[in-house]
């Protein structure tokens, strides 16, 4: 919006403006933006009704630029996440952060990364403006602590019902569902399904997924559970001792369905020829490795910019109540199946 001001017409609305039409000082103006109580309510009121009639909405991050001012972002993350991503085996979370330091960087806020073991042994968590926490190993104790902190943050691969926080997910329900309901359409039947018991709302949801579009045909799910540090190739012989005639194996991300490829093989299996695998994520090894992972693309760094946006807007103070942003997923078939 513009409006005439004494300097002229089609001028840009600013302080000064706000300040003339609420008969108060460009100072008063000031404090009321940044909250201050050094106001009485009757003037706070008349300047925000000068604002909501001018439609005039401060220049937060000039307003830092000239204080020489810039947001000091925290990330926290699992250990085994922080471990992965320095050592860039964690592909996926990889990814994430790439799309986070990108809009930071524009942003122009500074960042730094830590490990939740160590929030209570590094100085400036009290420090920081906000934080965003990564890793589907964020509990329902972390996001608690993170609550006493008082200051925003935003969840990135995970969501805990019960919780009223931002976070910024993939639909892994969505995405599995899409996957096998492709190949049951191909003629398809038995299809096992690996899942990860660990406490990640992705990881649930694409088991989910994969009942759903099972049951549509009428066909009984054949999931094993799998938890981290058990011995995969283990798990593979029973599946393929129970399920002589299986067609496919799904797992849970990956990672894992990289392993799977390679144990297959050492038990005698060909892939896709005796049985196909499919995988979940889209990382950068799925292209790699051989026979090419038929998977699920999660757009990874669009997650991690997109949640570097909401904190940047949380601490702006624009549109503070939580919001849950799901972000759709694309089924990539490749050679690790066979698309008859």
């Amino acid at each position: 919006m513009v409006i005439l001001t004494e300097e002229g017409y089609g001028l840009k609305i600013r302080t000064k403006d706000v300040a003339r039409i609420a008969n108060v000082s460009t100072a008063t103006v000031s404090r009321v933006i940044n909250g201050s109580p050094n106001v009485s309510e009757k003037t706070r009121q008349r300047v925000l009704m000068a604002i909501e009639s001018l439609n005039y909405k401060p220049d937060v991050f000039a307003k830092n630029l000239a204080k020489k001012r810039f947001y000091e972002i925290g990330i926290g993350c699992p250990d085994e996440v922080f471990k992965g991503i320095e050592s860039s085996e964690y592909q996926f979370y990889v990814k994430v952060f790439e799309g986070i330091q990108d809009y930071f960087s524009r942003k122009k806020c500074n960042y730094s990364i830590f490990p939740f073991s160590m929030m209570n042994e590094r100085d400036g968590i009290e420090a920081k403006d906000g934080f965003l926490l990564v890793g589907g190993g964020i509990s329902e104790e972390i996001i608690e602590k993170f609550q006493k902190i008082g200051k925003p943050f935003v969840l990135v691969d995970q969501f805990i019902s019960g919780y009223d926080v931002d976070c910024v997910i993939s639909n892994g329900f969505d995405g599995e569902y899409k996957l096998i309901k492709a190949f049951l359409e191909k003629g398809y039947r038995r299809i096992a399904y690996i899942h990860n018991t660990a406490k990640h709302f992705s990881y649930e949801q694409r088991m989910i997924g994969y009942r759903r579009a099972m049951n549509e045909k009428g066909l009984l799910p054949i999931v094993y559970d799998f938890e981290e540090g058990q011995d995969l190739k283990l798990l593979l012989k029973r599946i393929l001792n129970d399920n002589k005639d299986a067609e496919l194996i799904a797992v849970f991300e990956d990672r894992y369905a990289i392993e799977t490829i390679e144990y297959l093989r050492e038990l005698g299996k060909k892939v896709p020829e005796d049985l196909g695998v499919l995988g979940f994520d889209n990382i950068m090894s799925s292209i790699s490795c051989q026979p090419p992972l038929t998977t699920v693309h999660v757009p990874k760094e669009e997650m991690g910019s997109l949640a570097a946006k909401r904190l940047f807007d949380l601490l702006n103070k624009e549109d503070i109540s939580p919001v849950q942003i799901s972000l759709f997923t694309k089924v990539l078939i490749r050679e690790s199946t066979q698309f008859r």
